[in-house]
């Protein structure tokens, strides 16, 4: 039993009639083959079309859903509280671009930064903890607890006593501390931790070194890491006091400012001899230091309280004010 026609194989046979001619075996299978053919040409367009038109779809879905994602508010982790020269950032979306920092902006969590040959920034992570980031520095912000240092100078400062935790990830492995003022430096092939106050702990392939206050610890490339001693004024934190924490003077003692300055520089303030110290701690204190440099501020302070000062090393001498002659 002969299978049925389909739509095509009628549609020939009735051409076919029309011509009057009856085709041999092989001419109809040849026809079949090439209305077969046709068709397929026919249609194919529409099947290339259909398959481009879903494939376009899923891009469209995929690159909204990129966008969403990118338009998705990202947690401010930190606040530029002092910033010196330029500092240029970028923030983690893809869609984010550069820009340059000003003074009382904000950084998002993965906020990367390049700071320029003649620049620096102070950053606030919380109210017990600050970085500050010396020139020619790159790092990234990954969150309020972690830092990356990819080259540079990083200084951190936590308050003593206080829940501030953070993690410095460097490329020569990991730093972290309990309640500390300390430096991280990184380049070239090696990482210098140099500890002002506190303890900070260095973490490298699964070995751990703590370095106490006053001591300094290097590790380079594949060598023994070392410790060495440092102290609290050492110049590797004299550029940190062109980036001061924020201090209201207004209404607050001397006593207080004093020690303000004392963290900000490392070096120790005392009364000489001829000063009756009780009588100038609970001096209450008007006016503002913004914008100066801590020693700056200690000028401008004491000059309000009759009073000098000059150093002796790792020590500030105040002293009563000579009188101007002539």
């Amino acid at each position: 039993m002969n299978a049925p026609l389909d739509d095509e194989e009628r549609e020939t046979a009735a051409l076919l009639t029309q011509l009057k001619v009856t085709p041999s075996t092989s001419a109809r299978e040849r026809a079949f083959a090439k209305l077969q053919q046709d068709f397929q040409a026919l249609h194919a367009p529409r099947r290339t079309r259909a398959r481009w038109a879903i494939a376009a779809g899923v891009v469209v879905t995929l690159l909204a859903g990129w966008m969403w994602r990118g338009m998705q508010p990202v947690p401010l982790v930190a606040r530029v509280e002092s910033l010196d020269g330029g500092v240029e950032a970028r923030g983690a979306g893809w869609l984010a671009r550069k820009s340059r920092l000003v003074d009382g902006g904000s950084l998002a969590a993965g906020s990367s930064l390049r700071v320029a040959a003649d620049g620096g920034v102070l950053l606030r992570l919380s109210p017990d903890l600050t970085v500050r980031l010396a020139a020619k520095t790159r790092a990234t912000i990954n969150a309020v607890d972690e830092l990356e240092l990819t080259e540079g100078r990083a200084f951190i400062d936590a308050t003593p006593g206080a829940h501030a935790p953070l993690r410095v990830i460097t490329p020569f492995g990991e730093v972290t501390h309990l309640g500390t003022q300390y430096q991280v430096r990184t380049g070239g092939n090696e990482i210098e931790v140099a500890v002002r106050e506190g303890r900070a702990q260095f973490t490298n392939a699964g070995a751990t070194r703590v370095a106490e206050a006053g001591q300094w610890l290097l590790h380079h490339g594949a060598d023994a890491t070392v410790l060495g001693t440092v102290a609290p004024a050492d110049p590797r934190f004299e550029w940190i006091g062109n980036l001061p924490t924020e201090f209201r003077l207004e209404g607050v003692t001397l006593a207080g400012f004093l020690a303000w300055f004392q963290r900000e520089t490392g070096l120790t303030p005392i009364y000489s001899d001829s000063i009756d110290a009780g009588q100038f701690t609970q001096v209450q204190l008007k006016g503002s230091i913004d914008d100066l440099q801590p020693l700056e501020a200690l000028s401008f302070v004491l000059a309000t309280a009759d009073l000098a000062w000059h150093r002796e090393g790792p020590k500030v001498i105040i002293e009563k004010r000579l009188s101007a002659t002539g």
